[in-house]
């Protein structure tokens, strides 16, 4: 146990004692003050006299926070955990005790709250092997214990410098709040715990956000705690406002872009975070003479469709991150941008003809569109309209399916479940890991559950099913964590399925009408 000679360690050393038990007392003289050398040789005497081992080491931890660019605080308090950590290995210790008592976590807990800080949890009673058993225990019982045992203990003569927030705060601050708040200590350590608890609840729930799970639909307090993860995982160190500033973005469904400390630049967009480096493609084709292989200039634009646009636009609407925007290669012709390098490839108006290349085949526009067709069937046969494939793992479709609900009075049989049957036929496996289910309609549930079960690699679908679909709310399935993760396309033909489910439910009206009528 760490014991520096105050009164809240060397009570806690008796009490162990008094107890039965076996410390063994480690004491840092951090070499920071006068008289630092003979508290040292006060613990060494104390441990000699209570008959417990001492193990004490001097660091000179002002000489380290100037080597390593540390303030002072900071340094000695990874000296101190590392010599303690130390000291446990070297005599076999599973627990790190530590005498804090409730005095401090109050002081803890207004100092937090007076920088500004966004969770007052003050100081943990565990954090690995570190233990403080003293932790809801009052300064003034300490001090009666150890008088009871006409026990001295020594006075560190800092805590009289008023220079110091926190001696101030005990000397002068919580003194003057305790004679108007008698249950200041109690009530702050009470905070203490409670925002502890609060902020394990809600660190639990962003661990729990998948990849599918919509930003947009978080709580701003779960969302903090997963920017707050995401960079932590990275390594990055940030700020409390860079926090903030990612996490309403996602939640908003903007774009934010923030600097860290050590020019990280890290982007929201899109409901997504970008902290690393991406890939981009690079042109697959020779490029025509007079083309430049080149990234983007201030005075790029660039033809599309609806006119003539400025190349930062482009990129801005493509949601690309800002420190990417200067990787993404481009063809152009001068200041004409012909081909840009994005998730697909976009060309300027006449750009691919002049390049002689052929638009590339899109699969799943052309599984989409079998799949439309057996929805159209349903609609002819007065289902819901939803029709589904399955591309095996050379593409070709393996399994198809339709909705039957009506034609054979079930309400499980939907499209995706019999295409998904289909293709475990075809295939001779029940697992479709190497597989894609193509549907018109976003998922319901259940039908996602069974593509879960399947182990498919890849689900597409079209229309948005905001009912019953299972691919975009808090509690739909996989905003869970299910051991098997399908990637996920959504919006594939969209507005022809939603047309077609438009189209049926008309028809389906108005013959209720006509059937209603005189």
């Amino acid at each position: 146990m760490g014991v520096s000679g105050g009164a809240d360690s060397v009570a806690l050393l008796r009490a162990l004692v008094l107890a039965g038990a076996q410390p063994v007392v480690a004491h840092l003289d951090h070499g920071l003050r006068e008289g630092s050398a003979q508290d040292a040789a006060w613990v060494e005497a104390l441990a000699g006299q209570l008959g417990v081992p001492c193990h004490g080491t001097r660091v000179e931890v002002g000489a380290v926070a100037a080597r390593r660019g540390w303030n002072v605080e900071d340094a000695a308090r990874r000296v101190r955990h590392e010599f303690l950590s130390r000291t446990a290995k070297a005599v076999g210790a599973s627990a790190i005790l530590i005498a804090h008592t409730r005095r401090d976590q109050a002081e803890t807990v207004l100092m937090g709250l007076l920088r500004g800080e966004a969770v007052l949890s003050g100081i943990p009673p565990v954090r690995g092997r570190v233990h403080r058993p003293w932790l809801d225990v009052p300064r003034a019982d300490v001090e009666a214990f150890l008088r009871s045992l006409g026990q001295a203990w020594r006075e560190d003569p800092t805590n009289a410098d008023l220079t110091r927030t926190r001696a101030w705060l005990r000397g002068e601050v919580i003194p003057l709040l305790i004679a108007r708040f008698p249950g200041l200590e109690g009530a702050l350590a009470r905070l203490a715990r409670l925002s502890r608890e609060d902020d394990a609840a809600l660190d639990d729930l962003a661990a729990r956000l998948t990849e599918h799970a919509p930003r947009t639909r978080q709580p701003a307090a779960v969302l903090r705690r997963h920017v707050a993860r995401a960079l932590e995982g990275a390594g990055f160190s940030y700020h409390a406002e860079h926090v903030e500033a990612l996490a309403a973005a996602l939640g908003a469904g903007e774009t934010a872009h923030v600097t860290l400390p050590g020019d990280r630049d890290v982007t929201a967009t899109g409901g997504r975070l970008h902290l690393r480096p991406l890939a981009w493609p690079v042109p697959d084709f020779p490029p025509p003479p007079g083309w430049t292989l080149r990234t983007r200039q201030p005075s790029d634009r660039m033809r599309l469709p609806g006119g003539t646009r400025k190349l930062s636009d482009v990129l801005t609407d493509a949601k690309v991150p800002r420190a990417e925007r200067d990787r993404v290669p481009l063809l152009a012709v001068g200041g004409k941008v012909q081909w840009v390098g994005l998730h697909p490839p976009r060309w300027a108006v006449g750009a691919r003809e002049a390049a002689g290349v052929a638009p590339a085949p899109d699969p799943l526009h052309t599984a989409m569109g079998e799949a439309l067709a057996l929805a159209e069937e349903a609609a002819g046969h007065g289902e819901v309209p939803v029709g589904a494939v399955v591309l095996g793992p050379d593409g070709a479709v393996v399994g198809r399916g339709r909705n039957t609900s009506r034609e054979h009075g079930d309400m499980t049989r939907h499209a995706e479940l019999g295409a998904l049957r289909g293709a475990t036929r075809t295939l001779g496996t029940p697992y479709l890991t190497a597989c894609t289910l193509v549907v018109t309609l976003e998922p319901c549930p259940m039908c996602l559950g069974a593509a879960l079960e399947a182990r498919v690699g890849r689900v597409v679908y079209g229309a948005v099913n905001p009912k019953a679909g299972a691919l975009g709310g808090v509690s739909d399935v996989l905003a869970h964590h299910w051991g098997h993760r399908p990637e996920v396309t959504g919006g594939v033909r969209a507005g022809e399925a939603a047309r077609l489910l438009r189209q049926s439910f008309q028809a389906v009206r108005r013959r209720g009408q006509e059937d209603g009528g005189p």
